[in-house]
């Protein structure tokens, strides 16, 4: 298994399965503290939020005190694995949703009691292990095209539905512009992963209890050559796309050097807010679907999650309770540019009519997916598994099939084959 996984189990052991802070475990009669870890939001508007935020939580309930601790994103994992072997992990917790399987499966997160109806099926399956949901999906983004309107119509040309559109549009792009035709990432699972889902395969499948992975597939072998043919034998994106990520993608197009994107509803706030000038200039689509004709992304976002062992679970349920909210989602969600997590939610947004940000909500609700919910796949990401395999097949050093099938070997050896 791979170097993170372990420190995890490692954190476990020595946590000897006792979390929350808590001798005895039961709930306090009234009142009582509880510790929150929200991901650094980024912005003094949002942090105000969750001030005021504690505050009407703390008057709705006399006696209570919400102790926020923001984190960042890029040391959370460590910090929560740090947390859970000294013992002081936080009653409540904002948690990425490809990290909710990992934890919730080593036993430190508490089962989700109550309703599961209602929410976004991709996102509730992110949180399943075993059957078991630790979870509640809070907010969520998927990620669709984004495109220049004015460089498309200026050709002549439509908006590519299918990957053969996208290939044709690109070429028109490529040769009768000075700009780059589509944002290709090296270093974005999000870019590449949901390809193989969009040709017809799956990255791993579950049978009797086991994962096993689909990335040597045919399907996935074929996703991923036509991913790198982007880069490498059509030059849809510059040279130094292959160390790209997304926020580099991002620049790219809001400096004019791009007319295809990939992107969420919070990236595309972000362009329009530092370049209101492309607001008539800009379009969003569904993402191209792949020949079998699934246009599938990933429904990423966040979990929120309940620590077992806390010694205050009903104060931090109501937390979380309080925090789901329809009202205190949009509200919050808004102003991040990310959907609700709840079908309702997203109906009633009030960009759901909005030409540019109501598509999002169809590409989450009718097409997304979860990685697949294991254990080991926070190791993947961390590690870097399948950006390095697809950087070298960019760069020419490895064929698909030679780095899907060092891929499928690593994914299989940490599911415990």
């Amino acid at each position: 298994m791979a170097h993170r996984a372990c420190v995890l189990l490692l954190a476990l052991a020595l946590s000897a399965g006792a979390c929350g802070g808590g001798d005895d475990g039961q709930e306090a009669a009234a009142g009582g503290s509880i510790d929150v870890w929200i991901m650094e939001p980024g912005s003094p508007e949002l942090k105000t939020y969750f001030t005021q935020a504690s505050t009407d939580f703390e008057s709705a309930h006399p006696g209570t005190r919400v102790e926020v601790q923001f984190v960042p994103w890029a040391s959370a994992h460590d910090q929560f694995v740090t947390a859970i072997g000294g013992n002081q992990t936080p009653d409540v917790a904002e948690m990425g949703s490809t990290w909710t399987p990992e934890f919730g499966g080593t036993g430190v997160l508490a089962p989700v009691e109550g309703d599961l109806d209602g929410y976004v099926d991709s996102l509730v399956e992110g949180a399943t292990v075993e059957g078991e949901v630790y979870g509640l999906p809070w907010y969520a983004g998927a990620r669709a095209l984004i495109y220049r309107t004015d460089v498309l119509a200026g050709l002549g040309l439509s908006v590519p539905t299918t990957w053969d559109e996208l290939v044709t549009v690109g070429r028109a792009v490529r040769d009768g512009t000075d700009l780059h035709a589509f944002g290709v990432a090296g270093v974005s699972n999000h870019y590449f992963l949901p390809l193989v889902w969009q040709n017809g395969g799956e990255i791993a499948t579950e049978k009797d209890g086991r994962w096993r992975s689909g990335m040597a597939s045919p399907e996935a072998v074929e996703a991923i050559r036509f991913y790198a043919d982007l880069y490498a034998q059509e030059h849809f994106a510059p040279d130094g796309a292959l160390s790209w990520n997304e926020r580099d993608v991002r620049a790219a197009f809001e400096a004019g050097d791009l007319a295809m994107m990939i992107g969420g509803g919070w990236q595309l706030r972000a362009i329009l807010s530092a370049h209101p000038e492309l607001k008539d200039k800009v379009g969003t689509a569904l993402l191209p679907a792949g020949p079998g004709g699934n246009r599938d992304t990933f429904a990423g976002g966040s979990h929120l999650v309940v620590f077992e062992g806390t010694e205050h679970e009903q104060l931090a349920r109501d937390w979380v309770e309080f925090l789901l909210d329809p009202q205190r989602v949009a509200a919050f969600s808004d102003q991040i540019g990310f959907l609700p997590g709840a079908i309702a939610g997203l109906e009633s947004l009030a960009t759901s009519d909005d030409p540019l940000y109501g598509l999002f909500s169809t590409q989450l609700q009718d097409h997304s997916r979860t990685y697949p919910p294991t254990e080991a796949w926070g190791s993947f990401e961390a590690d870097g598994l399948f950006t390095n395999a697809v950087q070298s097949v960019m760069k020419g050093e490895k064929s698909p099939e030679a780095a899907m099938a060092e891929v499928a070997e690593a994914m299989n050896t940490a599911f415990g084959e």
